[in-house]
């Protein structure tokens, strides 16, 4: 019996390093396709930004802890991506997983309708978080700063839809099991 408990407490340590590392393929396979592809794409001067999206796409789907620590590894990326940024995806993605994560858990289903209001807005508190030092620390112009955050909303939503749907099936296919949709 105690060897048969080891066993189990095995398979679930690997299944959950087995889950991790997809986590991570899939977040750097977002962020070569957002900083290497679409970073060259620049309608009306503004770039998607993709990441926001797919943090709560995790934390939909795997809940406040994962969303958090999933949030906080592509926060550290984005930041170490974005030079003018020092710590502000790492700061704010983690909150926006954990929170995201914390409301599917008790509030909200993991259908598509809760999930795209939830993206469109992390999506714009991420443009806001950005223009907030230009806007409130240096004076910049409010105008040129508000619109430039609803295109590059406006922008990144269609990207809202890959990474809906491939989390919802992406990590479960490692494992053979598949998510409750409620």
């Amino acid at each position: 019996m105690k060897i048969q408990l080891s066993d189990l407490k095995l398979d679930q340590f690997w299944k959950k390093i087995r889950r991790g590392v997809l986590y991570m393929l899939y977040l750097l396979g977002f962020l070569l396709l957002q900083n290497v592809i679409f970073s060259h794409i620049s309608p009306l001067g503004v770039r998607a930004m993709f990441m926001p999206a797919l943090v709560v796409a995790v934390a939909l789907f795997e809940g406040g802890s994962v969303g958090g620590y999933f949030g906080l590894a592509a926060g550290i990326v984005c930041d170490l991506y974005f030079a003018g940024q020092s710590v502000l995806f790492t700061v704010l993605f983690p909150v926006m997983g954990f929170t995201v994560g914390l409301l599917t858990d008790f509030y909200l289903n993991r259908r598509f309708f809760s999930y795209a209001v939830l993206a469109v807005l992390a999506l714009f508190i991420s443009a806001f978080a950005q223009m907030f030092a230009l806007l409130f620390y240096y004076g910049q112009s409010s105008w040129a700063l508000w619109r430039s955050a609803i295109l590059q909303t406006l922008w990144s939503i269609p990207f809202i839809f890959p990474a809906y749907y491939i989390c919802k099936i992406f990590p479960w296919k490692a494992e053979g099991t598949a998510p409750s949709p409620y």
